[in-house]
């Protein structure tokens, strides 16, 4: 039994906070508490993390008073060390939950997750605290679904991850491309698609982006993520029930994924390389969720085939001496991090093994509010064929700089729409559970609202432009 409602509006009804953000002084999370609060003065904020001082420096950044500090600052002590998700496992566990208790979200900004994300999910589920992280870590998405879901599910919370660039503009992208593709062609089922990430003036970004990739990767590699894929389907049984048929040899076969070697985008002009990071797992994890949740869902039904998927890197064609780059250190990292010393390695030295990309001191100020992104996604209809467009839907996706302005924008659109979630209905997959953006936002027209007021456009398109694309 749980100690508060589990309908959303009566538990809404009864908490003073809106949004808690946890690690709210590291790099990323301080940037998340100042776009809450300039842009959203309504919305009653506070911070929590271990450190007095750190958060009364984040508090001063925002000009808040001494009555609000005494109101919104919460120092908790260390619950990282637990990674069991035992709702009691220690004191720090017990003063989540009490401040959790508190608020209607939590915005989880502390990584690396796989080391110490679960006693922070945990506690917010245990406090009927619905929950948002910046998460990137497939390994962790698994972890989390194992160990929380049916609990979050009976205690009507919501928990999601990738929440940030990793993973909103490639799974919203996504679901809207093909709802755009169904819609425009009754009848048609959708056989592939593809993400072009593509950046504009973006040069660097933190060094614990890289660090997360590292472990994501050594995770791949060696076969823990493997393990962990098999947990979950030893615990879903529901998952290997909903299971999709094959694709039909006659669907066209798109899109493709380049291996070492960079592909070509002719349309676009662009150098693609698969892309690292973790949209393509978010993105069939969520058709993989909703097809068992949602078994009547138009497009994901129990014998409607999965798409092929592919996620790509894409740069200027033009530009071969940065294709170049990104092969040699691309694949340099990818030998280093099969191993534990290579990722020791990688870890030491991540501005070395990135070309100066990533650094301890990330980008300064001017050069965030120069730099941007575009998404590129294209749903191909099952009865495309090379050179005709008329079974083609496409979603530009647009915002600033991805990693540190973007994603503010991105976490905060996604808990603006839960907390009208607890006011009205407003098009959500389902009301609880621990899932992904895609599974649990993609039909949502108003994420998509919200994301475009936050700055993050997504368009759809009858073509995509000749916009000239600079570098990574």
């Amino acid at each position: 039994m749980t100690s508060y409602p589990t309908n959303r509006r009566e538990r809404f009804a009864s908490r003073s906070i809106d949004v808690i953000v946890h690690g709210a002084t590291g790099y990323t999370g301080r940037r998340v508490v100042r776009h809450l609060v300039t842009k959203h003065p309504s919305l009653n904020v506070a911070i929590c993390g271990r450190n007095k001082d750190k958060l009364a420096v984040v508090a001063a950044e925002v000009a808040w008073d001494d009555a609000k500090k005494a109101s919104s600052v919460f120092v908790v002590s260390d619950a990282s060390k637990d990674t069991s998700g035992a709702e009691s496992a220690n004191d720090g566990s017990q003063e989540l939950i009490q401040v959790f208790s508190q608020s209607k979200i939590v915005i989880a900004c502390a990584g690396p997750y796989r080391q110490c994300g679960m006693p922070i999910i945990t506690a917010a589920v245990a406090s009927g605290c619905d929950y948002l992280d910046l998460c990137g870590e497939p390994q962790f998405f698994d972890q989390v679904l194992i160990s929380l879901d049916r609990k979050a599910r009976s205690s009507g919370v919501l928990a999601i991850s990738a929440a940030a660039f990793d993973c909103v503009p490639a799974e919203l992208g996504a679901a809207l491309a093909e709802r755009e593709l169904l819609k425009q062609h009754p009848g048609a089922k959708c056989a592939g698609v593809e993400v072009i990430h593509t950046m504009q003036n973006v040069s660097g970004a933190n060094a614990t982006t890289f660090h997360a990739a590292v472990d994501g990767f050594y995770a791949a590699s060696s076969g823990e993520l493997a393990a962990s894929r098999k947990k979950v389907k030893e615990s879903y049984p529901e998952f290997q029930e909903t299971m999709p048929p094959s694709r039909p040899k006659e669907w066209p076969k798109i899109p493709e994924t380049p291996g070492l070697m960079p592909g070509h985008n002719e349309g676009l002009g662009l150098r693609t390389l698969k892309f690292v990071g973790a949209d393509a797992s978010a993105i069939r994890s969520s058709w993989r969720y909703l097809r068992s949740r949602v078994p009547e869902h138009a497009r994901k039904g129990k014998n409607v085939p999965e798409p092929r998927l592919s996620v790509l890197m894409g740069m200027d064609s033009k530009d071969t001496m940065s294709a170049a780059k990104l092969i040699v250190y691309g694949a340099t990292f990818s030998t280093l991090a099969q191993f534990k010393w290579g990722c020791d390695v990688l870890h030491n030295y991540p501005e070395a093994f990135s070309g100066g990309v990533f650094t301890s001191k990330g980008q300064s100020e001017e050069e965030l509010q120069n730099a941007k992104f575009t998404t590129y996604v294209t749903a191909y209809g099952s009865n495309y064929s090379d050179g005709d467009s008329s079974q083609v839907a496409r979603v530009k996706v647009g915002g600033p700089e991805p990693g540190y302005v973007a994603t503010p924008a991105l976490i905060v659109a996604l808990a603006l729409t839960i907390l009208e979630a607890g006011k009205y209905e407003v098009g959500l997959a389902f009301d609880s559970g621990c899932t992904l953006p895609g599974a649990l936002f993609g039909d949502c027209e108003k994420v998509y609202d919200n994301m475009r007021a936050e700055g993050v456009s997504f368009d759809v398109v009858q073509e995509f432009g000749g916009e000239s694309q600079s570098p990574v």
